[in-house]
C-alpha cells in the first residue's frame, strides 16, 4: 500500500508538471531589454516579440532597463522569479565582458541565467580606409611590418577593445589603438582617414563595405558571411586565431522549468526562421541560424566566453 501510494503521488506530481508546462503561458510575459527604446537592439528584439506574442497567444511586454553597460537589466532579470514569465536579452558584453571590467556587476552571467535561444549573431569585420594600398591580410601584414606604429586602430567599447587588443597581440602587429566613446565617431574618423583600421560588427559595418566607403580585410568569426563571400576569416589567415561574434540571446533566470525553456526556444527559432525575418536580418549582415536550441546556445556562449578570456588578457582589463 505504501509503495502504491508513493507511485500514485509521483504520478500526480508528473501529471501536475506536465499540466503546468502545457498551460504555459497563462499570462503576459516580460522580456527585459538592456537597451533604450528605439535603439537598434530594441527594434530588432521587438520584431521577434510581436510575432512571438501571436505564436504563444499571450502578450510579450518589452521592458527597457538601461544603465551600467546592461548590468542593471541583468540584475533585475537574475532576481526575477524563474516561472517562465520573465526572460532577458543578453549579449556578449553583458554576459561575458562585464565581469572583466566591473568589480561588482551584481550578477553572474553564467550562474544566474539559463540559455534559451540565440536571436541574432553577426561577425566582427576588420575594416580599413580604402585609401591605403592594401587589399588582403597578407598585404596588411607586410605593410605593418614595413611601417611600424604608423597605423591606428579605433575602438569604442569594452568588447571591441578586447577584440582589437587580441587582434594586435595575436598577430604581433606594431599598431596603436585609439579609444572612442561612440561607434558613430569611430566610423566617421576611419572614413575620414584619422584612423586606418576599425573592428566593427557587420550590423554597422556591412553597409559601409558594400558601398565602397570602407574595405573589409577579414572576418573575426568562425565562418564566412554570405554577403561577403570573398572575405576570409581570421582563422583562415591565421590558424589558431579563434572566433568571436557580436550576438544577442534570450536568457531565462536560473531555475526556469526546462519544458518552458525548450518551448520558448522552439518558438524563437520558428519566428527567426521565417523568410521575412531571415531576409531582413540577412541584409543587416547577420548569419542565418540553423539551430537555436538551448543546448547549442549554451555551447556557443561557452565557446565565446573561452575566446574572450584570451582577449581580456590581451587588453589588460582593470575592473572598476
Amino acid at each position: 500500500m505504501i509503495r502504491k501510494g508513493i507511485l500514485t503521488a509521483l504520478a500526480c506530481v508528473s501529471l501536475s508538471c506536465a499540466a503546468f508546462a502545457q498551460a504555459w503561458p497563462a499570462k503576459p510575459i516580460t522580456m527585459i531589454l538592456p537597451s533604450a527604446p528605439g535603439s537598434g537592439l530594441d527594434v530588432s528584439v521587438r520584431l521577434y516579440t510581436d510575432r512571438l506574442a501571436k505564436a504563444l497567444n499571450q502578450p510579450i511586454i518589452p521592458r527597457n532597463i538601461v544603465g551600467a553597460s546592461g548590468a542593471i537589466g541583468a540584475q533585475t532579470a537574475a532576481k526575477a522569479a524563474p516561472d517562465g514569465y520573465t526572460f532577458f536579452i543578453g549579449s556578449a558584453g553583458i554576459l561575458i565582458v562585464n565581469k572583466y571590467t566591473m568589480k561588482t556587476p551584481g550578477y553572474d552571467g553564467e550562474k544566474d541565467f539559463v540559455p534559451v535561444a540565440l536571436l541574432n549573431r553577426a561577425p566582427f569585420l576588420l575594416l580599413m580606409n580604402p585609401s591605403l594600398p592594401i587589399k588582403t591580410m597578407a598585404e596588411l601584414t607586410a605593410y605593418v611590418r614595413a611601417n611600424p606604429n604608423k597605423l591606428l586602430l579605433g575602438f569604442e567599447s569594452a568588447t571591441v577593445r578586447g577584440v582589437s587588443a587580441y587582434f594586435k597581440s595575436a598577430l604581433n602587429y606594431p599598431i596603436d589603438l585609439v579609444a572612442y566613446t561612440s561607434a558613430a565617431q569611430s566610423m566617421q574618423d576611419i572614413m575620414g582617414g584619422s584612423v586606418h583600421l576599425h573592428i566593427q560588427g557587420s550590423a554597422v559595418g556591412l553597409a559601409y563595405a558594400q558601398d565602397g566607403r570602407l574595405r573589409v580585410l577579414a572576418l573575426l568569426s568562425g565562418e564566412r558571411l554570405p554577403q561577403l563571400p570573398n572575405v576570409p576569416t581570421m582563422e583562415e589567415y591565421w590558424p589558431g586565431f579563434g572566433a568571436f561574434d557580436a550576438w544577442v540571446a534570450v536568457m531565462a533566470p536560473r531555475g526556469t522549468p526546462a519544458d518552458i525553456v525548450k518551448r520558448m526556444s522552439a518558438e524563437v527559432h520558428a519566428v527567426g526562421s521565417t523568410p521575412e525575418l531571415t531576409a531582413m536580418f540577412g541584409k543587416l549582415g547577420f548569419f542565418e541560424e540553423k539551430d537555436r536550441s538551448p543546448e547549442r546556445t549554451a555551447a556557443y556562449i561557452r565557446a565565446q566566453s573561452e575566446q574572450f578570456a584570451k582577449m581580456a588578457k590581451a587588453a589588460h582589463f582593470t575592473p572598476e
